[in-house]
């Protein structure tokens, strides 16, 4: 397997200057385009025409949330149940060389090495299965339980790799079934022959029903459709759908305020991500005039500060966050150290400042 196909295919890492908890908080399905799979319809085939061949996988049930080819060429899909919770995503890969079940395996070593996976419990990898899988569940994060339970699989057939997520926030044990049956429906085979047909055109129907627009998504749906490609680090992909979700809560807030504080600390950090140093001082500087005591808006505000090398600003925004360190969201169990983030490395010769931060890591709860 190429190198480059695993750096593609590597479980997505959240970085920025603070930890985002946006990615286990229950969310409803996301997408502007909601097609419910009902309980009758055949299975799901995440297609590739041009290769003659796609993955059939039993979705009964499922909302597709996004269904597109990447600007890369990968073909992805992800859906969520309302019901059970459960999230599917799956992508198809093509490569210049031979797919094989050795490559599925090391990919999914791979992932395994990586930072989210190590810090998960009851790794379990099974290479010995009809699909190589790796499995884990993140039980606390940053004190909060989260029992989040994601098992990714890999198929190969031709030059085409398919790698399968499934995740759930809450798992128990009752949840296994949902798990196995759906891996079990997995087929990575040649695409039936009407859809590799082009249909023949239809007459248009002499009294056509008029179409229902579609109501515009509200707030919630954007921010999960920004959160679904945050996770994937497409944090320019992910700026406008938060950036819409941020207008409209201006002028209708519709998110309690634990989702409007994960709003404004994603759109910030994915500005910071993409360079735009002065948007991500803006938006952080919102959330401070509308909540100027929630210490992670002066943290990350710091962070920008310093990645615009201005170190004066850096130390008033850190010594305010911590501050007010004890109107932290419920849940989140202490203060980042400023010591160990990336942003401040630049400053660490820096008497002053490292005095600042010494001292300030020092009374964080």
């Amino acid at each position: 397997m190429a190198s480059q196909r695993m750096q593609s295919g590597v479980v997505d890492v959240i970085v920025g200057c603070a930890v985002s908890l946006w990615f286990f908080i229950p969310t409803g399905p996301t997408g502007t385009s909601q097609a419910a799979v009902g309980k009758d319809e055949p299975r799901t085939f995440v297609t590739w025409p041009e290769k003659g061949l796609g993955l059939s996988i039993d979705l009964s049930g499922f909302k597709k949330d996004i269904d597109q080819v990447k600007p890369d060429g990968r073909r992805y899909l992800m859906a969520s149940h309302p019901k059970t919770g459960l999230h599917v995503s799956v992508t198809l890969e093509k490569v210049p060389t031979q797919a094989s079940a050795k490559g599925c395996v090391e990919q999914l070593q791979l992932i395994q090495q990586g930072p989210v996976v190590t810090s998960g419990q009851d790794i379990n990898f099974n290479a010995d299965g009809e699909i190589p899988t790796l499995e884990y569940t993140l039980h606390k994060i940053q004190g909060v339980r989260l029992d989040q339970k994601t098992v990714y699989a890999c198929m190969a057939q031709d030059n085409v790799y398919a790698d399968i997520q499934l995740s759930k926030v809450q798992y128990t044990t009752a949840d296994a079934p949902h798990f196995q049956s759906i891996l079990k429906t997995v087929r990575l085979q040649p695409l039936p022959s009407e859809t590799r047909q082009t249909p023949a055109p239809t007459p248009a129907p002499v009294l056509a029903p008029v179409p229902v627009p579609e109501p515009p998504p509200d707030s919630r749906q954007l921010l999960n459709i920004g959160n679904a490609l945050y996770l994937q680090n497409n944090y320019a992909q992910a700026i406008p759908p938060y950036k819409k979700a941020f207008e409209l809560e201006k002028v209708e807030p519709q998110l309690d305020r634990t989702l409007w504080r994960v709003l404004i600390d994603n759109l910030g950090m994915a500005y910071e991500m993409t360079g735009h140093l002065k948007l991500a001082k803006a938006t952080f500087e919102q959330g401070i005039q509308a909540d100027p005591t929630y210490p992670m808006f002066h943290y990350n505000l710091a962070c920008t500060f310093a990645e615009m090398n201005d170190l004066d600003h850096a130390m008033q925004s850190l010594t305010t966050a911590f501050r007010h360190r004890k109107n932290q969201t419920p849940g989140e169990e202490k203060m980042p150290d400023p010591r160990q983030e990336t942003s401040f490395l630049r400053f660490m010769k820096n008497d002053t400042f490292r005095n600042l931060v010494n001292n300030l890591a020092a009374t964080k709860r």
